[in-house]
């Protein structure tokens, strides 16, 4: 959905997809006529720039990777100890494709779980089927956004903040040959602007 904020302030209709970082990347490489495109790394935006397909990346805010489940009455006091102590599939976003995958497959790397868990592991196309997962019951745990659990649906579960996961920093860029430029900018404008950072938080971001 768009965001209700930038509708009110510039009353301009538009119309998101969503997907992975690196799918989304692939179809701007083939010349989708995305206008703007909003990726959870930099290197992607970057190289869009370096193509000539994209302005000068923008940097609007940065995600924290938590563990999820929707079972609240599951103990552990710590992200390792609720893991290890529960049973059943755990979500995890595609490492190749999705940077908030990248990030999770780095932590349980740096904490010695990857090997204990990997035959637990169900990769998601992107985060937001890796939080279906978890939601629907399919998987009972999963490495998510922090902002999806803090969503309506998330409170209903659990999770557990993950200290040794370093920010996930959300990057953009316009692209060059956007039919809605204008349109385009006023969105990196209020992506970058004070409307927006004074939501970020409350949305599980950092600015």
């Amino acid at each position: 959905m768009p965001p209700p904020l930038f509708v009110a302030e510039y009353n301009i209709d538009i119309q998101p997809t969503f997907g992975s970082s690196g799918k989304l990347f692939a179809q701007m490489k083939n010349g989708a006529p995305y206008d703007l495109f909003l990726s959870a790394d930099h290197s992607r935006p970057q190289l869009l720039h370096e193509s000539g397909i994209c302005e000068k990346p923008f940097q609007y805010a940065s995600g924290s990777v938590v563990l999820w489940s929707w079972d609240a009455t599951i103990n552990g006091d710590s992200w390792q100890e609720a893991l290890l102590a529960g049973k059943g599939k755990v979500a995890i976003a595609n490492p190749e494709t999705a940077p908030y995958g990248t990030n999770s497959l780095k932590v349980l790397q740096k904490t010695g779980l990857a090997d204990t868990v990997l035959s637990r592991l169900v990769y998601g196309q992107s985060i937001d089927q890796t939080f279906v997962f978890v939601q629907t019951g399919n998987t009972h745990f999963g490495f998510v956004a922090l902002s999806q659990a803090l969503s309506t649906y998330g409170q209903k579960g659990r999770y557990w903040h993950i200290p040794e996961a370093e920010l996930v920093d959300q990057w953009g860029c316009v692209n060059t040959k956007s039919k809605n430029a204008a349109s385009a900018q006023h969105l990196l404008s209020f992506l970058t602007g004070d409307t927006a950072r004074k939501s970020y938080r409350n949305l599980g971001y950092r600015h």
